[in-house]
């Protein structure tokens, strides 16, 4: 099966001169790319690093950063993304899961990180990772030269981007570790996700057939996997900026920052109708941003909303509209060609295909992998979520899972998103805090409180109405795809019902 790597470089053959990658002013066209895809690769032979070697990579990306990593991974290179405000003893855990032979990272990673620049952190009120600190490694910054740089720090355009006399000829194996990504795990047991060439590349097709990718489309998305999609489809990846080019015919966003867009859309005057796709995923996906979707972007536009995870990505999606007539529940969707599902006893669903990850880091792989997420699956054969394994509250008897209500809640008008979190009582009893983003549309009042607090009876069943209500003005959020922080949302919780009790 070709690569994605197979298809860029028919797709430079094919529209040469044609954008491949935009952002913050800069492009590069397909022919450049992959002549700069080929320079790498033969630079990281030139400089001695073999297939298989792992390097750290921590830099936004340009058109010379995509350059670098799909370069190295034509080397036959694997690349871990490690996020530099990781929880300082994780992120040394996965370093030493990893060995690295070599970092890439921003000279102001390297410099704010630098024990030197202790008091900048201060100031700042961040904690970052020593890239620096990292043992065994070369080093190589993308930017400037700045202070406190490790000795013998290299700039990534003088030693991976000169000139070379003969470019490699050798293609990488596709079933060869590629990536790791690391996902949620306790610090002690981090779990990294590995996939290869062909994995990565497994679900390209049907999710270019989703969005219909043609030659021209004019892409806007952040995640690099499906951004790499477009390209492989001939279609410009435009990457968001501080000042987003919105230029563009089709999107993809995660929920926080679809609310942006929105915002972003109608400050610069979006003629309806004229954005032909408008894609969400990455996180839960209320009908109430589906809604606001529509209300700015017109009713012609498809809303394809993806459901996945970095282990499989996608695995079913469904347009936005079927959200907004199914609000029982979190309705997902039809799974994609070329993945299978299964529901085990408990409901929880387990799917399997060709892309899905080769195995977790150290460990063997898995024909099918447990997603964690309680499903339900309809006449037709759609997948309804019910709600994470681990989030599923007890009452009694009863079995509360919170995506079955949270939909519905986002329906009363001034409901943004709504999440359901439960606190164990002495009995073991959850007791339940519903959090309530208000929509910063309509001014807040006793009286909008009041009226979506005695709506709550139309969406939920009367054994899961919440024991606290709690409204807020903005969502706590984690991550670099900003996902609903529920850790944070559970220690306000508890201190919301310690407060009533007193």
């Amino acid at each position: 099966m070709p690569t994605f790597l197979d298809k860029l470089e028919l797709i430079a053959q094919k529209q040469p001169n044609d954008q491949a990658i935009e952002v913050s002013g800069q492009s590069i066209s397909f022919q450049e790319l992959w002549r700069n895809i080929e320079l790498v690769s033969s630079n990281a032979y030139r400089l001695g690093y073999q297939p298989g070697d792992t390097f750290v990579f921590a830099s936004k990306p340009t058109p010379q950063s995509i350059s670098l990593v799909l370069g190295l991974a034509r080397a036959g290179l694997r690349v871990s993304f490690l996020d530099p405000f990781t929880a300082i003893n994780s992120f040394h855990v996965r370093i030493g899961l990893l060995d690295p032979k070599f970092v890439i990272a921003e000279s102001t990673l390297f410099t704010i990180g630098s024990p030197k620049a202790s008091l900048l952190r201060k100031l700042l009120k961040i904690t970052i990772a020593d890239y620096g600190a990292i043992s065994g490694v070369d080093f190589y910054f993308t930017g400037r030269r700045l202070p406190f740089l490790p000795r013998r720090a290299r700039n990534i355009r003088r030693e991976f981007f000169s000139p070379v006399i003969q470019l490699a000829l050798s293609r990488r194996v596709s079933d060869s570790d590629s990536i790791i990504v690391f996902t949620s795990g306790t610090t002690a047991e981090p779990k990294g996700v590995v996939h290869s060439l062909e994995s990565i590349s497994a679900n390209f097709a049907e999710t270019a057939r989703i969005f219909d990718f043609k030659e021209k489309d004019r892409f806007y998305c952040g995640p690099i996997t499906v951004g790499m999609v477009a390209m492989s489809a001939g279609a410009t990846w435009v990457i968001p900026d501080r000042k987003p080019n919105l230029n563009c015919n089709k999107y993809f966003a995660v929920p926080t920052a679809a609310l942006d867009l929105m915002r972003e859309l109608e400050a610069q005057g979006a003629q309806k109708n004229e954005i032909e796709y408008f894609g969400m995923g990455g996180a839960p996906i209320p009908p109430s941003l589906v809604q606001r979707v529509i209300d700015v972007v017109g009713e012609d536009t498809h809303i394809p909303c993806l459901y996945g995870m970095t282990e499989i990505l996608p695995v079913a999606y469904c347009d936005g509209r079927e959200k907004l007539s199914n609000v029982k529940g979190d309705f997902i969707g039809q799974p994609i060609q070329g993945v299978d599902i299964r529901l085990a006893r408990d409901n929880e669903l387990e799917v399997r295909g060709s892309g899905l990850m080769k195995n977790y880091l150290g460990l063997q792989s898995e024909q099918w992998h447990p997603t964690g997420d309680l499903m339900r699956i309809d006449e037709r054969g759609n997948l309804h979520m019910l709600g994470r394994k681990k989030n599923m509250m007890i009452r009694g008897e009863m079995n509360i899972y919170p995506s079955l209500y949270e939909p519905g809640i986002t329906t009363i008008s001034g409901v943004l998103d709504a999440v359901m979190v439960g606190v164990p009582d002495e009995f073991e009893d959850d007791q339940i805090v519903l959090f309530i983003l208000l929509d910063p549309g309509m001014p807040d009042s006793n009286q909008l409180r009041e009226r979506i607090r005695s709506e709550l009876p139309v969406h939920v069943d009367k054994e899961a109405l919440p024991d606290k209500v709690v409204f807020l003005q903005t969502m706590p959020l984690t991550g670099r795809d900003n996902k609903r922080d529920m850790a944070k949302l559970l220690e306000i919780a508890r201190k919301e019902l310690a407060e009533a009790k007193h």
